[in-house]
């Protein structure tokens, strides 16, 4: 079974927050987001919205052409 962007996309917000010492609310805190919607996408529950994910690299320090870097 293929692995849906979704996924892939949260699991990266995982690895970059969990890398960054970051709790998921910290990490909805900086980013403005709720720690249910942090949730949600790290477990691949829900699409991001291009806003969203730009707010959550900036909220990692990092550049959202970054964020896709290796996956």
């Amino acid at each position: 079974m293929a692995i849906t962007l979704s996924v892939k996309i949260g699991r990266r917000i995982r690895l970059l927050r969990t890398s960054k010492g970051l709790t998921q609310p910290m990490l909805a805190d900086h980013a403005e987001l709720t720690t249910v919607y942090i949730s949600e996408l790290e477990r691949g529950k829900k699409s991001v919205t291009v806003g969203a994910l730009a707010r959550i690299a900036q909220a990692l320090d990092v550049k959202l052409e970054e964020f896709f870097k290796g996956m």
